[in-house]
């Protein structure tokens, strides 16, 4: 996505634009959201198509056509003026990834989440096709992947473009690798077009490749027309569906409704949380969790009737390659200078808050905040004291998780976990191979698959993954060491379920290990969560839940035992022996424990402080920062008595405040310095230990406050720029550790900054 140019509209009808996603045949597409909240994509067609009058009469058709569709799994058209100088559309957005994108991070999907796309973009299809509009540009980067199915987009837009100056040259419209031979000749379409468009798209999901091949344009459409696909990877279960879907004669081909019938042959395929591979729904959360972090459009910016600018929005800029990386600047500064070069970037907007994915990336704005409520110069921090690394030191593999405790960091990798002392020097090396498992570490991402108690470090993993017996089944496991010295270990597996990993450590209370289980149904291909509560005196279970909903949340009281998990819009609370104590609907955005409560925040900024055996909300505050982009945006101290949040100013800056966790009054309040523009705002990232409150801004400088008063401490500018939700970081055992996966770097700071 670019920032908005010189010559772009700052708003098009009723929606404020910020930002220009890309440019197509018929037009530029921006990034719209009204006074009431509504977030679109904005269609806006070039000026010398709109003195085309057979075009606009063709995009009115269109238009009301494509307005009629209203599947469960496309985005519609939302709103248009076809009459307008320059005409434009609007459509709705959906949170996701692009099918392309997530294949290209992550690889092809596997069986069943193929059979859901099939089905999603066959019913896609019976509403597109029920409305008479023909997609004709079916591809994997029109089809985006969210938590409750797969949803087509960008429908019935190249049909309105037929018969115009647009294709008067003899070009031909759609992406080569997905036409069908009708298309690629310039032949008439029928519906039946899109059916092939489905089934190149499906065979890219299963096999990371166009079925046709790459390659110049011109010998990609040939190979369409004249050569078989190759359908090697897909599944036996597909095959044959999508080999009749591929058929060179259009009247070979399956109606959207027979590809729906055949799939349901097997088990119906339903949408839900957990239809998506755990890696890709893991980047969609990210997205969504990012989603609050945007202002409201100022109210003052009134609708207008068509393209006149009234006045500034937020535009987009910042770094290609950062996750968040863009931000925006002052009114007076928002036209200089270009953002990220043109890609294939998806993007979601959703409660106030842009974000924009592509390959597994986010991006997320927030506006200039060198002054504070009021007017009040923010504090700058030029006067805060410098920190010095203690150590830093590259390892041989990429460390996701960190831990400091006892003399020791421990850096956990997918096979190595190395105790590297206080002088960086790495002291014990634990490899997973050894033990007969694998550690639960799922490329570069920051991930938290360990926890440290009674001086031992427990790491999550799979067992029976490339062992002497390839035919042992995987297993959720534990490998339990000393974290002194890497010596004494043990290994306990989850026996009650099908096990695949840990998705997620909730951490360790009175002696138990939580954690979230990646689960299958031995004999099928059915899989889901689970929490499975590990007591680590008897290495045996002492209770596992099936998760009702996809863990997206967890936290674990202080006291009283059980665990809190929640999903995108349920919570979930289990007693002590992993029993429901109670469940209702929520969306949350942050969900921690402080003292006896359970403390969550939801897309609004209210901070609500529960009970664990009964859900009874005990206080609410307002005014809280809800996002936050790897689960950390509560920090509590010791006891959970006091708990450290960031809470948004008037002017969009954030404070950082200490509140009583029993009653939720403020202790302290301190406004923090912003951070440097071109940053992003990724939400709150926050640590306590050594009577510290540690913060990571959106710029990756570090702040140290004394979690007594607020009190600036030191600040650490060495990895300014580096893109912080890449980071994985801990605190304890008087030191600050970091590591970024990516480069395989990892560092510590005293907890005094000396």
């Amino acid at each position: 996505m670019e920032r908005l140019g010189a010559a772009d509209p700052l708003r098009i009808g009723p929606y404020a634009l910020a930002g220009r996603l890309g440019a197509g045949g018929m037009g530029e597409v921006y990034l719209g959201r009204s006074a009431g909240g509504r977030t679109v994509a904005v269609k806006v067609v070039r000026p010398d198509l709109a003195r085309d009058t057979a075009f606009r009469d063709r995009f009115r058709r269109e238009v009301a056509a494509a307005r009629r569709v209203s599947g469960a799994f496309t985005a519609p058209v939302v709103d248009a003026d076809t009459d307008a100088e320059v005409p434009w559309m609007a459509t709705s957005f959906v949170a996701g990834l692009s099918l392309h994108s997530a294949v290209a991070a992550h690889g092809p999907l596997p069986e069943d989440a193929l059979r859901m796309l099939t089905a999603g973009l066959a019913e896609a299809l019976v509403s597109v096709h029920g409305a008479e509009v023909i997609h004709r540009d079916l591809k994997p980067a029109n089809v985006l992947l969210a938590l409750d199915g797969p949803h087509v987009i960008d429908f019935g837009i190249a049909r309105a473009t037929d018969g115009t100056a647009l294709t008067s040259t003899g070009s031909v419209i759609g992406s080569a690798p997905y036409m069908s031979p009708e298309q690629a000749l310039g032949q008439h379409l029928t519906a039946a077009s899109d059916l092939f468009s489905l089934g190149s798209t499906v065979a890219f999901a299963a096999s990371g490749a166009s079925p046709f091949g790459d390659g110049a344009g011109a010998a990609v459409l040939f190979r369409v027309v004249h050569t078989e696909p190759d359908l090697s990877a897909l599944p036996a279960s597909l095959r044959h569906l999508i080999e009749r879907c591929l058929a060179k004669d259009p009247g070979e081909r399956p109606a959207p409704r027979e590809v729906i019938a055949y799939v349901e042959q097997g088990e119906r395929p339903r949408p839900s949380a957990g239809w998506l591979p755990e890696p890709v729904a893991a980047d969609v959360l990210a997205l969504r969790a990012v989603l609050t972090a945007l202002p409201g459009p100022d109210p003052s910016n009134a609708p207008t009737a068509a393209l006149a600018p009234p006045a500034p929005t937020l535009p987009l800029t910042g770094p290609t390659q950062v996750l968040p990386g863009g931000s925006a600047t002052a009114p007076d500064q928002a036209r200089p200078g270009r953002g990220p070069t043109r890609r294939k970037l998806l993007l979601g907007l959703a409660g106030g808050t842009l974000a924009v994915v592509g390959g597994g990336t986010v991006w997320a704005l927030n506006r200039d905040t060198s002054k504070g409520a009021g007017g009040t110069p923010r504090p700058s921090g030029n006067d805060v004291p410098e920190a010095k690394l203690a150590w830093q030191v590259r390892q041989p593999a990429g460390s996701t998780q960190v831990l400091s405790a006892n003399g020791i960091v421990a850096c956990v990798s997918l096979r190595q976990v190395w105790g590297v002392d206080d002088q960086g020097h790495t002291k014990w090396t634990v490899n997973s191979d050894d033990h007969g498992l694998a550690f639960s570490v799922t490329g570069p991402n920051p991930r938290n698959v360990a926890a440290v108690d009674g001086g031992r470090l427990h790491v999550g993993g799979t067992t029976g993954v490339q062992m002497s017996d390839p035919k042992a089944p995987p297993r959720t496991a534990v490998l339990g060491m000393g974290m002194a010295d890497g010596k004494d270990p043990w290994k306990a597996t989850l026996n009650e379920a099908g096990g695949m990993g840990v998705s997620g450590f909730c951490g360790i209370r009175d002696g138990r290990a939580h954690l979230i289980s990646l689960t299958y149904q031995e004999g099928t291909a059915s899989g889901g969560f689970g929490v499975w509560a590990l007591d680590l005196a008897s290495r045996g279970t002492a209770w596992y839940h099936t998760a009702e909903t996809l863990p997206v949340f967890w936290a674990l009281p202080h006291t009283g035992g059980g665990a809190l998990y929640a999903g995108t819009d349920k919570l979930i609370a289990l007693d002590a022996k992993g029993a429901v104590a109670w469940s209702k609907g929520f969306k949350p955005f942050t969900v921690a424990a402080a003292g006896r409560y359970f403390v969550l925040v939801d897309g609004e900024g209210t901070m609500s402080a529960l009970e664990p055996a009964t859900g009874r909300q005990a206080w609410q505050a307002a005014g809280a920062v809800g996002a936050s982009a790897r689960g950390d945006g509560i920090a509590t101290d010791e006891q959970g008595s006091v708990l450290y949040a960031l809470w948004r100013d008037k002017d969009g800056g954030f404070s950082l405040a200490a509140l009583d966790s029993a009653t939720g009054k403020t202790k302290w309040k301190t406004p923090v310095p912003a951070d440097a523009k071109g940053s992003a705002q990724l939400g709150a990232r926050l640590l306590y230990a050594d009577g510290n409150v540690y913060r990571m801004g959106a710029d990756c400088v570090l702040w140290a406050f004394d979690a007594s008063n607020g009190k600036f401490r030191w600040k650490f500018t060495g990895w300014k720029g580096t893109n912080p939700v890449n980071l994985a970081w801990s605190a304890g055992d008087g030191r600050l550790a970091l590591s970024n996966p990516s480069t395989t770097t990892v560092a510590a700071l005293h907890a005094n900054g000396a």
